[in-house]
């Protein structure tokens, strides 16, 4: 039993490690309801394709009622600054360069950047306007808009800017509020062709966070993805997905999202968003900087004519999701866990509100959850001392049969003796599992929650620990950790033979090997864990001294005559 519960442990060790990657592959794929590839254009888009450009236009004119002034504007930057973020645009494409993030600071203590920056000239920009006519599309991207709103310098916030663009039988026009606070922008864009409504669609990304082609340390945009939420359940793509193509969503989405570990970048139109595009090109580096061409997913909202919608670029916060739509809050991935860590996490952020440290708030949740398992530990601590008794007749069995060849058929009475053993004796030979099974989810919720959770992303805790979302810097709790699992041992009574308890004495070893390079509050969850369990049990072998682990008694001296 004790190999079985050790390659348990060490199973379960792996997977939480390895949990990530499995989700991604062993999850369902999602099936998109259409494919749509670049070498494969609409039909419409080939009928238009074949008429000249200037053709086109003349055509859409027609049913304009009065000729449009071309547009006259400048290239120039617009910068607007609320309590929360710093946004710049540029006048060219109405296309928004930069996004950032006063209240969450990098690795060099600046405001976090939300925008891939250093795109070639090649790619498209974020928030940008794309129409379906490639010319028309380029025409766009590359001319100065009119601006309104946008004075010289910064404009603080609360403030509104507008956009617009007019070419012969195009008109373009894009007005967008910034409140005073908060990540959520408010956007009314109108498109037409010759006093017609036009198709388009809205650009969210290339990529996500500030490149990194050295490869820094920050995670804060790991698994960069393309999501949306449609027909009530949200699907996900990461570029790997999308390396064959683009993916065409055709029905109306609720919100189209790029989003990345803890930030994203979403579009929110729950009744507009006629459907979504998903592709990925290649860039600089890329949210993880692996290397220099690394593939940048790409998500387009499509709407027609004139459209509302909200525009989210900040943290996966989950009070501002759910502020911004109710809907929006899936977008925090939690896997398979996902119904505990959300009672979990809303736990820890009400213990927050009154301690204020969230290393404290852990420690106060992991007293709790060993005080609502007291009584499994109790059962455990019962059954390994009954297990302890009986070792000297479990011993006596299994000598017995060893004896015997193991051709021999009577060496399958073996197993229905020990069991009729145990059940003469009132034992449960898994008992002293059924804890530590129990444990473990809340170990992999733990472990969900810490490294999806913005709320713990640069979280103190106490001297050395300044991020409770990664892990220690001199891996001192790790190896207390493996320390007091020692110490929780010797507290335990032994069952098993002399090599099975010394391959248990291996745990400790392993799991301190495990925890070196996991979040800090996980080490200090489990480290807790370990020790409200031995609070618990000196308190159950004083309240019950038959249950305390006999001590051998020294050899008597025999003195020499």
């Amino acid at each position: 039993m004790e190999k079985r519960l050790l390659m348990a442990m060490l199973l379960s060790m792996a997977v939480l490690l390895l949990i990530p990657f499995l989700y991604q592959w062993l999850g369902p794929t999602p099936a998109p309801v259409a494919v749509e590839t670049p070498e494969e254009p609409r039909v419409e888009e080939k009928r238009v394709e074949s008429e000249p450009y200037q053709e086109r236009i003349s055509q859409a004119s027609r049913g304009s009622s009065e000729p449009l002034s071309p547009t006259r504007g400048q290239d120039r930057k617009i910068q607007v600054e609320n309590d929360d973020m710093v946004l710049t645009w540029s006048s060219t494409g109405a296309r928004l360069e930069s996004v950032r993030l006063k209240r969450y600071a990098d690795e060099s203590g600046e405001p976090v950047e939300l925008l891939v920056q250093g795109l070639s000239e090649t790619l498209p920009r974020p928030m940008q306007l794309r129409l379906d006519d490639e010319e028309l599309d380029r025409e766009l991207a590359t001319s100065p808009f009119e601006v309104t709103g946008g004075a010289a310098g910064t404009v603080q916030a609360p403030a509104q800017i507008a956009f617009s663009y007019r070419n012969q039988g195009l008109l373009v026009e894009e007005e967008i509020t910034i409140p005073q606070s908060g990540h959520l922008l408010e956007v009314r864009t109108r498109v037409e062709l010759g006093g017609r409504p036009a198709a388009y669609s809205v650009l969210l990304g290339p990529g996500i966070g500030r490149a990194d082609p050295e490869g820094g340390t920050s995670t804060d945009f790991w698994w960069p993805g393309v999501a949306y939420y449609a027909a009530g359940s949200m699907e996900k793509y990461d570029a790997s997905d999308l390396a064959e193509g683009a993916h065409r969503i055709e029905m109306s989405a609720r919100w189209v999202a790029v989003d990345s570990k803890y930030f994203a970048s979403v579009v929110i139109a729950p009744d507009e968003i006629r459907a979504a595009r998903l592709s990925a090109v290649a860039g600089p580096g890329g949210a993880g900087g692996e290397s220099d061409e690394a593939p940048l997913v790409l998500g387009e909202a499509e709407f027609r004519g004139t459209a509302r919608y909200s525009l989210f670029l900040g943290p996966k916060d989950q009070e501002e999701l759910a502020l911004a739509d109710p809907f929006l809050s899936d977008i925090v991935d939690y896997g398979w866990f996902d119904l505990l860590v959300r009672p979990l996490l809303y736990c820890l952020k009400l213990t927050y509100a009154y301690v204020g440290n969230y290393g404290v708030s852990i420690i106060i949740l992991t007293f709790l959850i060993n005080l609502a398992l007291f009584p499994l530990r109790y059962k455990q601590i019962a059954s390994m001392k009954k297990m302890s008794e009986l070792q000297p007749k479990i011993r006596s069995i299994q000598d017995r049969y060893k004896r015997m060849k193991r051709t021999d058929p009577r060496r399958q009475q073996m197993n229905p003796e020990m069991m009729g053993l145990y059940k003469q004796h009132g034992v449960n030979p898994l008992g002293g599992c059924l804890p530590l099974v129990i444990q473990m989810p809340f170990l992999f919720a733990f472990y969900r929650m810490l490294d999806s959770s913005i709320e713990l992303r640069a979280a103190p805790f106490m001297g050395w620990i300044q991020d409770l979302s990664r892990h220690d810097p001199y891996y001192i709790t790790p190896i207390v950790m493996g320390a007091s699992m020692v110490v929780q041992q010797k507290m335990t009574p032994a069952a098993g033979d002399p090599m099975q308890r010394r391959m248990m004495m291996l745990l400790p070893v392993v799991f301190t090997f495990f925890f070196l390079n996991l979040s800090s509050g996980l080490v200090v969850y489990f480290l807790f864990s370990n020790l409200f369990a031995m609070m618990f049990q000196v308190l159950m072998q004083r309240w019950k001294p038959e249950l305390a682990p006999k001590r051998k008694s020294p050899p008597k001296k025999t003195r020499k005559k």
